[in-house]
């Protein structure tokens, strides 16, 4: 699956940034994010936590340059990827208010 690159950068290697599911059960699911950084992963990990339906949520960046960021969700109710779509929508939403403040 390839999402946009939010952040569109000069300096970022990674344009677009890539998904690529690692494991995947009925309520667990563990993907990389090729390129991604502390500032997509921490708000996903704090939206996707703030879900009631979720048990669990974190993330692993590894070494800088030899491994992709790592996400693992654990749901207690409904699907894991329900819950991170779910976040990526409150991300996109909260970027949408900020944009419209700063517009003013």
């Amino acid at each position: 699956m390839k999402l946009p690159n939010l952040y569109n950068d000069p300096f970022c290697p990674c344009n677009p940034m890539e998904v690529t599911v690692v494991n995947k059960t009925k309520n667990e699911l563990e993907f990389e994010i090729h390129g991604a950084s502390e500032t997509l992963l921490g708000p996903l990990m704090n939206h996707t936590l703030a879900n009631s339906n979720v048990e669990y949520a974190s993330y692993y960046m590894g070494h800088i340059v030899l491994d992709n960021p790592k996400f693992y969700v654990r749901t207690k109710k409904g699907t894991p990827k329900a819950s991170v779509l779910k976040a990526v929508e409150k991300i996109i939403a909260d970027i949408k208010i900020t944009s419209k403040a700063i517009s003013k």
